[in-house]
């Protein structure tokens, strides 16, 4: 099957021609559901020349060459694998190529999350979360919005966890941490200062560490009793989003809860049902 780019080369184009095939190129899901009418209005030509540009392409019409343009954006979609995490996606991908893109990069960061995983180390977790007098969590920016999450899910079960927003308030926060309590802790790096002075106080406590970081050499790793690795695969400097550090952290905080819940299971879907 031809790429993109082979189904639409000809020789000796028109400037009718090149119009076709720039929007072609530019919106193919778009033209599989127009009529050939429409594709002429759009490029600015005639039904008549998008024919001559269908029998250049060596199709007897429109219609064949749409069944080709489909079957060949089905090909690139089904094709995408190992998705680059900094750059997941080109400039010139279509709406349903990205879509694509980002759905794989997700399948592939969980799964190279789980393979981190152990059962000790969540059984570990889990009990020390589920046994403790209180819950401390911490995380700045991006990490403290998954803990919002978590936390809102808790509540469902009838668990609470402590954390605020502003980070001195946080660092307060873990003034009132004890030996029997938990805290977790988010940091990418495993070196954001604020997050780093809470940890250490957390250790000075004798608070158990729950973290939840890319960097198992990191001082954030160094304080913990547990850590839960994530794939270190973003650089900062080229990338554009943290797709994949969120997919991941989302990903442990969900399975920490899915676990916490099933220690109590039919109290708990009573909770939910409330």
């Amino acid at each position: 099957m031809e790429s993109l780019e082979d189904l639409v080369r000809i020789k000796n184009t028109t400037n009718n021609d090149e119009e076709i095939i720039k929007f072609i190129i530019e919106k193919p899901e778009q033209v599989i559901n127009m009529s050939i009418y429409n594709l002429a209005q759009a490029t600015h030509t005639s039904t008549s020349s998008i024919i001559r540009f269908c029998k250049k392409c060596n199709y007897k019409g429109f219609k064949d060459f749409k069944i080709s343009l489909i079957q060949c954006i089905d090909k690139e979609i089904n094709d995408i694998n190992n998705v680059d995490v900094n750059m997941p996606f080109k400039k010139n991908d279509t709406d349903l190529v990205i879509a694509k893109k980002i759905s794989q990069l997700s399948i592939e960061t969980i799964k190279a999350t789980f393979n981190l995983l152990s059962s000790s180390k969540l059984q570990t977790a889990v009990d020390q979360i589920y046994n403790a007098k209180s819950v401390f969590a911490i995380g700045v920016g991006d990490n403290y919005i998954r803990l919002c999450d978590f936390k809102t899910k808790l509540l469902l079960i009838n668990f609470y966890i402590k954390m605020t927003q502003l980070e001195d308030d946080q660092i307060r926060l873990t003034n009132l941490s004890t030996k029997k309590d938990v805290a977790i802790i988010l940091s990418y790096s495993g070196e954001t200062k604020k997050v780093l002075e809470c940890a250490q106080k957390f250790f000075l406590n004798r608070t158990p560490i729950i973290a939840i970081t890319s960097n198992e050499h990191s001082h954030l790793a160094s304080l913990a009793d547990q850590i839960f690795l994530i794939p270190n695969k973003e650089n900062s400097k080229v990338s554009f989003s943290n797709f994949s550090s969120h997919v991941s952290i989302e990903y442990i905080l969900n399975t920490l809860y899915s676990c916490m819940f099933s220690r109590n299971y039919l109290a708990n879907c009573k909770y939910t049902q409330n």
